[in-house]
């Protein structure tokens, strides 16, 4: 029988756990808020005494830790006989080998487990999975989130809606989930290599806490802390959400990765709830997603909608737009004024127009983004001189725009007008609630 304990344990080891021949680790990756003092001593508590005394009870052997990497690593004590976990493992429907997230399926735990087991199972995915971090909230300080993080290199976009939609049946709102595919992570630029952040389901600090717990009392210590930041009320349950206007997505270069499952690859999808519509979850508004599905062509972008970068990296990737797609046109290079750009009616539709401008004229970036704020940038360069590169006779065809002073340049476009329409159309079907590249 497995207890809650013992629920508990396996929790950890589905949310962090790795196992190879008869040994096991659990990945606690904390990083620097594990790393502060205060918290480091509370963590030390929680594994020494809460978390091997559990392991002392149901498996008969103690556990400690070890700290590296700004990893903290929950292992058994040497020689320990671990057939035991195996076989509860097992008897959930979990892996015994390997990171167990790669394959971790929750479909056997959610039907066996009843009772206090099932939070206590799932106090040990939210101990290793739960991030507190300041930065997690939705705009502001007055929406602080507990965000469950899964890495992206598992792949495992069934475990995240089997997850989240079991948290959902248990009270829990949902404020976004943020999926490990392009179209979420780079749905602006078809080229950015480095889209492959993970997963992330995000819940404001009290709809969590209202129904769940860390067992770890360092971590539920910061989740009541945070609690009194939140102002703001939580959204509409999914099942009942609006899908305002998407932002169109660019055909990513990594879209038929074989990286991707295939239940996600070589498709397109423009919200997070179109993923979970299409993955099976329960509480997906699906006439909500059939709606944005229906007007495929307003939300793709064969270009870049932002692609920024060195001069002469754009001006290649504008060359090979060019060819491809405008190779009987002629351009002009035109020169103006930040202020004249952004008021003029030509450059409006391009919806990612600021924040390119803001790229072009930051004094300082932090890899490709300007650091402060977004508008100040643009207002205190108004009388800067931006070099257009464009098309002459097609109107809502991509554009180029360069600073000669710090050799940065951008690619925008926009999904309005007749030309994005024609080019793309051929490009997809749709089957159900799916849009598929040809």
């Amino acid at each position: 029988m497995i207890n809650h304990k013992k629920a508990y344990l396996l929790g950890l080891l589905a949310g962090g756990g790795k196992i190879s021949n008869e040994a096991f680790t659990i990945e606690l990756p904390f990083a620097k808020w594990g790393m502060d003092p205060k918290n480091m001593n509370m963590i030390a508590n929680d594994i020494l005494t809460k978390i091997s005394a559990y392991f002392k009870d149901e498996y008969n052997f103690n556990a400690t830790y070890e700290i590296g990497n700004k990893r903290w690593i929950i292992k058994p004590v040497q020689c320990s006989d671990i057939n035991c976990i195996k076989d509860d493992l097992s008897e959930l429907g979990l892996p015994t080998m390997g990171f167990l997230l790669h394959n971790a399926d929750l479909t056997i735990a959610k039907r066996i487990l009843t009772g206090i087991a099932v939070e206590s199972f799932l106090s040990g995915i939210f101990d290793t999975r739960g991030s507190l971090a300041a930065s997690h909230r939705r705009f502001n300080d007055h929406a602080p989130t507990v965000s469950l993080e899964i890495p992206g290199s598992t792949n495992n976009f069934k475990f995240v809606v089997q997850l989240c939609s079991w948290l959902t049946e248990l009270g829990s709102i949902t404020d976004q989930i943020l999926y490990n595919h392009p179209c979420q992570h780079s749905a602006a630029d078809p080229t950015y290599k480095n889209w492959k952040k993970g997963f992330k389901i995000r819940f404001l600090i009290k709809s969590f806490i209202t129904n769940h717990s860390f067992a770890m009392k360092s971590k539920s210590f910061d989740a009541n802390k945070i609690e009194e930041y939140q102002k703001v009320s939580d959204q509409t349950p999914c099942i009942s959400r609006r899908i305002s206007t998407p932002s169109p997505v660019s055909i990513h270069i990594d879209i038929n990765s074989t990286k991707l499952p295939i239940d996600v690859r070589n498709k397109l999808f423009f919200h997070y709830l179109h993923f979970c519509a299409v993955l099976g979850c329960p509480f997906a508004p699906l006439q909500e997603v059939k709606n944005i599905v229906k007007d495929a062509c307003k939300y793709i972008s064969v270009f870049p909608r932002l692609s920024k970068g060195n001069a002469d990296v754009i001006f290649s990737k504008y060359e090979s737009i060019t060819k491809k797609y405008l190779f009987d046109s002629e351009y002009e290079t035109i020169q103006f004024t930040v202020k004249e750009i952004t008021r003029n009616a030509d450059f409006q539709e391009y919806k990612e127009l600021s924040s390119g401008l803001a790229y072009l004229l930051s004094p300082v970036l932090n890899g490709k983004r300007h650091i402060g704020s977004q508008n100040k940038i643009i207002e205190s360069n108004d009388s800067a001189m931006i070099k257009v590169i464009k098309p002459k006779l097609i109107f809502s065809a991509p554009i180029c725009l360069f600073n000669p002073i710090n050799q940065r340049a951008i690619i925008i476009s926009t999904v309005v007008g007749e030309f994005n329409t024609r080019v793309v159309k051929p490009l997809f079907n749709i089957e159900n609630l799916e849009v598929i590249l040809r």
